[in-house]
């Protein structure tokens, strides 16, 4: 990495805010297992931050090879706050259907999707509240 290289990162790095040590283990514990028409769905709790439990789905082919390539798919806002994660699984009119989990796994992907923060599970508060907390803890 060059200078120029490193000195960027670190402005991202600085832009990010207070991150959890990059050195702290990332948890994860095995809620469920589900075998769907197309490919497996497991329900995963991940510990990505020691603040809040994260909820997310795995999905990967049935017949599965490994070393199996991810994708790290990121549901879109629309101002649905309870759809979050779930949308992998149901889809979204507007965005893609039939659902990216059948396409990614048909294609033999797996992709992997959480609940960001105030979406799904995690939508115990509002955008607004969410904003105003983050502000005040600056």
């Amino acid at each position: 990495m060059t200078a120029d290289e490193a000195t960027r990162r670190q402005e991202l790095y600085e832009l990010l805010g207070d991150l959890p040590p990059r050195s702290r283990p990332i948890g994860v514990q095995r809620i469920g297992e589900e075998e769907r028409k197309a490919y497996v769905l497991e329900t995963l709790l991940l510990d990505l931050n020691g603040i809040e439990p994260v909820p997310a789905y795995f999905v990967r082919p049935k017949e599965r090879e490994s070393p199996l390539p991810v994708i790290l798919y990121n549901h879109a806002h629309g101002y649905d706050y309870i759809l979050g994660k779930d949308e992998l699984l149901v889809g979204r009119e507007a965005i893609q259907q039939p659902p990216y989990a059948d396409v990614f796994t048909r294609l033999g992907y797996a992709a992997l999707c959480i609940d960001a923060w105030i979406f799904g599970e995690r939508s115990h508060t509002t955008d607004l509240d969410m904003f105003k907390a983050m502000l005040t803890a600056a």
